[in-house]
């Protein structure tokens, strides 16, 4: 079963399926934050075990979004991901870097991957949903002294028919611990001094290239897009514009436009004490400015988990759910 979850992932679309006859659908995307699959056994090291009672209020949390796709992060494997999402409910694909079976390896070789969970009422059949393998790169870095060398996620392509044009919702997840730090150009260090994260930098350039390439690859194509998940960037950052969004939203080619949202700050998800508290999102829905029609800026809203003053995810504890919430919005087909 799960091997033809991966094979479907490979698949390469020759016609978008068109969606089920409902006028508007909700789609968001989620990092779950290191998702295994055990009761109280963590995915990787350092990461937080979930008890049955976690895995109980997730999917709880999950059936109540009601959303008909969901671009999910940081999920160890199939098996982890039929915990939140039912597979009698949902298409469940894991972006190809996924091996088979990787998720019983120790927890220093544990991997964290994308997948996509879809409603089968919304699709009548499995979608070809594709891996985007340029994403895929390593990240070449020296930590105390040793060289080290591992990739970072690739991004997963969902292909639909939407009023009868084309549209691809790509699902990312781009390198971490370069959130506000300066693109252009990489500095050795934070402006603190307190991290050395130019390694870091410096791959969350080269991915973002790659993303510009893709979008612009799609529009001379005739192809919209839209792109959510975890952009681990703070792209509504106050002060000076992001470098991120001004590679992405350059006006080109043929003069298209990219918009973002949420806008407004991060006030729901996690408030504070809880540790990680960031007021600034790096979570995002983007998408293709044409399709303004389609999709209601207005209507992304990151969704807050309704477990802010549960002493059991007290502080650092709230990634036994996840430090992240949804990203969720609406997208209307005719």
């Amino acid at each position: 079963m799960f091997r033809a979850i991966v094979i479907a992932a490979a698949l390469v679309a020759l016609a978008a399926p068109a969606l089920s006859q409902s006028d508007t659908i909700r789609f968001g995307g989620w990092n779950i934050t290191n998702l295994h699959h055990e009761s109280g056994v963590p995915l990787r090291d350092g990461a937080k075990a979930r008890d049955d009672i976690d895995f109980d209020n997730l999917r709880q949390f999950a059936e109540g979004l009601n959303l008909d796709i969901v671009a999910l992060q940081e999920i160890g494997s199939p098996a982890a991901l039929t915990r939140v999402f039912p597979e009698s409910d949902y298409y469940l694909v894991m972006a190809t870097d996924y091996v088979p079976g990787a998720e019983n390896d120790p927890p220093e070789k544990r991997d964290i991957y994308n997948a996509f969970a879809i409603r089968k009422s919304v699709l009548p059949t499995m979608p070809a949903v594709r891996t985007l393998d340029a994403l895929h790169i390593l990240h070449l870095e020296v930590q105390g002294g040793a060289a080290s060398d591992r990739p970072v996620r690739s991004g997963l392509i969902l292909p639909l028919t939407v009023a009868g044009q084309p549209v691809e919702i790509l699902n990312v997840h781009l390198k971490s611990s370069c959130n506000s730090s300066s693109l252009d150009p990489v500095f050795d260090a934070r402006q603190d001094g307190t991290i050395n994260n130019r390694y870091d930098c410096r791959t969350l350039v080269a991915q973002t290239a790659i993303l510009e390439n893709w979008i612009e690859q799609r529009q001379e194509l005739g192809i919209k897009v839209i792109i959510l998940g975890d952009f681990n960037r703070q792209l509504n950052r106050t002060g000076t514009p992001d470098h991120l969004w001004q590679m992405l939203e350059d006006g080109g080619p043929n003069s298209l436009q990219l918009t973002k949202a949420p806008t407004e700050p991060n006030t729901v998800c996690w408030p504070a004490p809880h540790t990680g508290f960031f007021p600034d999102s790096i979570d995002f829905i983007t998408f293709d400015g044409s399709l303004a029609t389609a999709v209601d800026v207005a209507k992304i809203k990151k969704v807050g988990i309704p477990f802010a003053d549960d002493p059991r995810y007290a502080g650092k504890d709230n990634e036994k759910l996840s430090d992240h919430c949804p990203t969720v919005g609406e997208l209307k087909l005719n």
